[in-house]
């Protein structure tokens, strides 16, 4: 895990372009503002020449689940219940929409700090996991993200936040025993090009 010290970066909350950012939706008459989730940039220095920027982008996976996931039959889930971004159809989360108004934008700025974990060295994908019982029982949160070069534009990453819930079972055991990596590390292997193997 790396220190403070060790990693120079800055939030630069800059407005979101109108495809980084989600329209409010409602859930059983109730409007869900989404705007925790508009994107945002920071800047890191990687040791590269000059600081980085790092865009981040959320998915809808943070708030929704998929119809898989529902124990109720998809014909039976209400319609006031259902995300259709016309690319996507999932079912609304409140858990997941609560969670991810409450840790999730915190988490990510914090990810300089934190211990990731590869999730598949193959895709490849990350995690990073906040343990949210403070009464001695365990839930654990887990983050999942992606991150590459930015092909139209220079020195920038993109950082995407595929999705955010909470592991009814724990870690599996691939996960337990999966490799970790410095942000730092992470991203300047991405942006050089080069393969993390956890």
């Amino acid at each position: 895990m790396q220190t403070m010290s060790q990693v120079e970066y800055s939030i630069v909350d800059s407005p979101p372009q109108p495809g980084h950012r989600f329209s409010g939706v409602s859930y059983r008459g109730t409007k869900w503002s989404l705007n925790h989730l508009d994107a945002f940039t920071f800047k890191i220095d990687l040791g590269l020449g000059g600081d980085m920027t790092v865009l981040v982008l959320f998915s809808c996976h943070c708030f929704s689940r998929s119809f898989r996931w529902d124990a109720r039959a998809t014909h039976l889930i209400p319609a006031d219940e259902i995300y259709d971004d016309g690319k996507e159809r999932r079912v609304l989360d409140p858990q997941r929409y609560e969670l991810s108004r409450g840790y999730l934008r915190d988490i990510v700025v914090q990810l300089p700090f934190r211990r990731i974990t590869i999730a598949n060295e193959k895709q490849p994908n990350f995690v990073t996991l906040e343990q949210l019982n403070e009464d001695g029982t365990t839930s654990l949160y887990a983050v999942f993200f992606e991150a590459e070069r930015d092909r139209s534009r220079k020195r920038r990453i993109v950082l995407r936040i595929q999705s955010a819930y909470v592991l009814d079972n724990g870690l599996t055991r691939r996960q337990e025993k999966a490799g970790k990596v410095g942000f730092a590390t992470l991203l300047r292997a991405t942006y050089l090009g080069k393969r993390i193997r956890g």
